[in-house]
């Protein structure tokens, strides 16, 4: 599948740097897009459709170092399992913005929310990113994380807390994000 991805690219260096991205986030990918679906054949197709947004909007990727991209193919690729999820239902498909898709509930600025993570206190970033990017329960969190899951659980409450105040100050809304008690 690789190979089919990079020949839609056109210079060697969006070729390597493709290549990097793929081989270390299509598992997270996977993931994400698999707990949403529940269906091996149905995460892949997403997986497939999320590198393929990511390759139509590659030039928006190229100066954030492969390191710091987990949230945002994370969100490319729950944003496709979605658009599969409601088609599948014969729902409205997610609106397109920019060529990225979101919810019609969404935040207004895709990368201030991403940005907003970072600002977390380090305490709460990973147990929020795994939360609320990545989709998983708070089981998956005790046992990635080593925490009990009283810890887990204040930890969300409290990450919420901090990012509410976060996006307030920057004028955009949550409430996609932490609307929902599985969220917040």
């Amino acid at each position: 599948m690789l190979v089919c991805y990079l020949q839609m690219l056109d210079t060697p260096k969006e070729k390597i740097r493709f290549e990097q991205i793929y081989l270390k986030y299509r598992g997270l990918m996977y993931h994400v897009a698999n707990n949403i679906l529940h269906n091996r054949q149905d995460a892949e197709d997403a997986v497939y459709s999320a590198f393929l947004r990511l390759i139509k909007h590659f030039k928006q990727f190229q100066n954030t170092p492969t390191r710091d991209l987990a949230p945002q193919v994370a969100v490319i690729a729950r944003n496709e399992a979605i658009s599969l999820q409601r088609k599948q239902r014969g729902e409205a498909p997610l609106e397109e913005r920019d060529g990225l898709a979101e919810t019609s509930e969404a935040v207004s600025d895709y990368h201030t929310l991403v940005d907003s993570f970072t600002r977390l206190p380090q305490t709460y970033q990973a147990v929020m990113e795994m939360k609320l990017l990545l989709g998983y329960f708070d089981g998956e969190i005790t046992a990635r994380l080593g925490l009990s899951k009283a810890a887990v659980s204040t930890r969300i409450s409290r990450g919420c807390q901090f990012l509410r105040n976060i996006v307030e100050r920057e004028g955009f809304l949550l409430d996609a994000w932490c609307s929902t008690p599985e969220n917040c």
